[in-house]
C-alpha cells in the first residue's frame, strides 16, 4: 500500500512562490489574468509534484465549469485539424475539458451546436465562426460566456476577442514575389468570399499586383465552394483562358487538395507549366515533389494565445505573422 501523501493545491502555490488564488486561475481560465510567465511556473511545479488534473478538480471548490466548446469549420481541413489538436493538448495542459464540434461551414449546423454549448453552460468557447448567427453569439456573450474568434471573426461584433493572422500581407507578399519572378499572369483561387479570411486575402492579391504595377484581373479570379466536389472547375476555368496565368495562388487550405490532384491528372508539370503557392503548410505540401512553396502560419502560437486570452479581460485583436516559405514550386520566368 503507498502511504505517501498526495500533494495540493497549496503545495503547488508553495513551490511556484505565488497564492493558491493564482494557481486556481490557471486551472480556470476566465477567473482572472495570469502571465504568462507565472502560468509556466505554475505548470512545472504541478509536474514537478504530479499534480493532476483530478487532484485538481477533487479541491477546488467551485460550480464554475471548467469545460470550453472548440467550434472549429471543418475537422477534415488540415489547418483546422492541427489546430484543434493544438488547443485540446494546450487545453488538458491548463487541466480544462474541451467539447469539439464542427459546423462543416453550415450557419444552421453551427446555431445548432451553439444552442447544445451554451445548455451545457461551458465556461468559454474558442470558434472558427461562419458568417451567420450573430444574434447566437450576442446571446452566449451576454450569459457570460467568453468568447474567443480564431483565423476569422465577425464583422460589427464587438464581444469576442479575435486572434487571427496578417492574411492581407501575407498574400501581397506571396503576389509580389511571384511578380518579382516575372510572372504577369497569376491566378487567384480560394472559396467563398463570405468570410473575413477569404476576403483579406483576395484584398492582399489585389494590393501585390497592384504595388507592381500590374492592373487586377477579375478573370484571374476563381471562387468556388471548398465543399464543393466540382472545385477543381476553378483551375479548368482559368487555364482555359485565351491567356491562362503562369502561376496561381490557392488561398484556401480546404480546396487546395482538390487543386493539387487535378493539376496531376492534367498532367501540368510544376513549376515548369505552372507555378503554385498554397496557403497553410499541411504535411502533404512538405512531402510532394516538387516541394510546393507555402504561407506557413503559427499554429503553436495561435492556439497558445487563444486559450490565454480567456483569462484576460482584453479584446483588442491580435493579428500574427504568417510567413512565405519559398520551396520549388515557383519558377522564374525571364
Amino acid at each position: 500500500m503507498n502511504d505517501k501523501k498526495k500533494s495540493t493545491i497549496k503545495d503547488v502555490a508553495a513551490l511556484a512562490e505565488v497564492s493558491i488564488g493564482v494557481v486556481s486561475r490557471v486551472l480556470n481560465p476566465g477567473t482572472g489574468s495570469v502571465s504568462e510567465r507565472t502560468r509556466q511556473r505554475i505548470i512545472a511545479a504541478m509536474q514537478t509534484l504530479s499534480y493532476t488534473p483530478q487532484s485538481a478538480a477533487r479541491e477546488l471548490k467551485t460550480n464554475l465549469n471548467n469545460t470550453i466548446g472548440l467550434v472549429v469549420a471543418d475537422i477534415s481541413n488540415d489547418f483546422f485539424s492541427e489546430i484543434s489538436d493544438l488547443i485540446v493538448r494546450r487545453a488538458r495542459e491548463m487541466a480544462m475539458n474541451v467539447i469539439l464540434v464542427t459546423t462543416q461551414e453550415d450557419p444552421l449546423l453551427e446555431r445548432e451546436s451553439l444552442e447544445m454549448l451554451m445548455q451545457k453552460r461551458v465556461k468559454a468557447i474558442i470558434a472558427t465562426p461562419t458568417s451567420a448567427n450573430k444574434d447566437m453569439w450576442q446571446s452566449i456573450s451576454n450569459m457570460g460566456i467568453a468568447i474567443v474568434f480564431i483565423d476569422r471573426y465577425l464583422e460589427d461584433f464587438t464581444g469576442a476577442s479575435v486572434i487571427g493572422f496578417n492574411n492581407e500581407t501575407s498574400a501581397r507578399q506571396a503576389t509580389s514575389y511571384l511578380v518579382e519572378q516575372g510572372h504577369r499572369r497569376i491566378g487567384w483561387i480560394s472559396g467563398p468570399l463570405n468570410t473575413s479570411t477569404s476576403l483579406q486575402r483576395l484584398e492582399g492579391y489585389k494590393k501585390g499586383l497592384q504595388a507592381q504595377g500590374i492592373e487586377c484581373n477579375k478573370q484571374l479570379i476563381a471562387v468556388k465552394n471548398f465543399r464543393d466536389p466540382l472545385a477543381s472547375q476553378s483551375l479548368d476555368e482559368l487555364l482555359s483562358l485565351a491567356d491562362p496565368p503562369t502561376a496561381i495562388i490557392i488561398g484556401n487550405t480546404s480546396i487546395a487538395p482538390v487543386i493539387m490532384s487535378r493539376i496531376r491528372e492534367l498532367k501540368l508539370a510544376v513549376p515548369d507549366d505552372l507555378s503554385v503557392i498554397v496557403y497553410h503548410d499541411s504535411h502533404w505540401s512538405r512531402l510532394l515533389s516538387p516541394s510546393i512553396s507555402v504561407i506557413k502560419h503559427p499554429l503553436e502560437e495561435l492556439a497558445s494565445k487563444a486559450l490565454l486570452s480567456l483569462s484576460s479581460e482584453q479584446q483588442k485583436p491580435c493579428e500574427l505573422d504568417s510567413i512565405l516559405v519559398k520551396r520549388e514550386s515557383v519558377s522564374r520566368i525571364k
